[in-house]
This record gives structure tokens, sequence and C-alpha cells, in this order.
């Protein structure tokens, strides 16, 4: 029942006001705590899958030659690696690169589901 009234949660809130990146005070910051392990696996299914990001990015994140890391590393367009940021370049890709809007076709809610994923590799120690 949690689960439910966290989903209806979710499909009510501006995409934005859940992405927010805030910087921890006391707690846990109000984005990542909407990244729950159900989230970080069904984005890692869809990275790894119709999100066809695992062909250019790779497996562990590890990027190649057509596409950068995304691991920890100096943010070029989701700045400091943070979940609006990386949320906002799947949803709208990089322009002069090959990196397009919703990759395979992936809805907004499977573009959060990716962003939370990437997010926890490098914030919570996740793995690929």
């Amino acid at each position: 029942m949690r689960s439910l009234a966290i989903a209806s949660l979710l499909v009510l809130v501006a995409p934005t006001a859940i992405l927010r990146a805030q910087q921890p005070s006391s707690g846990p910051a109000a984005d990542s705590i909407l990244v729950t392990p159900a989230t970080i696996e069904s984005g890692r299914k869809i990275f790894h899958g119709v999100g066809t990001c695992v062909t250019c990015h790779g497996a562990a994140l590890e990027g190649s030659a057509v596409a950068p890391t995304l691991r920890a590393h100096q943010w070029r367009d989701a700045t400091d690696g943070e979940l609006a940021p990386i949320y906002h370049v799947v949803t709208h890709g990089v322009p002069g690169t090959l990196m397009v809007s919703h990759p395979g076709g992936i809805s907004d809610q499977m573009a959060r589901e990716v962003a939370a994923y990437i997010w926890a590799v490098n914030h919570r120690g996740e793995k690929p």
C-alpha cells in the first residue's frame, strides 16, 4: 500500500520537483529519498535493455569512443552528476553528440529511473 501511495505521489509531482538536486543537511537529500532499490533496479534494466544506453556508455558505465563515462568524473552536461541534470540529459539529449532525447524511445518515467540508476551508482555505490 505504501508503494502505491509513493507511486501516486510521483505521478502527481512535477518531474523537476521530484528530481531537484538538493544539498544534504543533517539528513539525506530530498531527491535521494525517492531513489529506492526498486527504482534503481528498474533503471538498471532500462539502461542495459530498451534504453540502449549500454551500447554507447558501456556495461559498467565506463564510456566508449563515442560516449563519456557515466561514473564520477568532471561532468560536462549533467552538472556535478546530480539527479536533475542527468534526467535533463536523458530527456533532452545533447546537441552535437550522439546522445538523443529519450534513447530507445523510453518514456519520461523510464528516464527518471535511468537517471536514478546512474545517480545511485555514483552517489550510493550501487553496482553498474
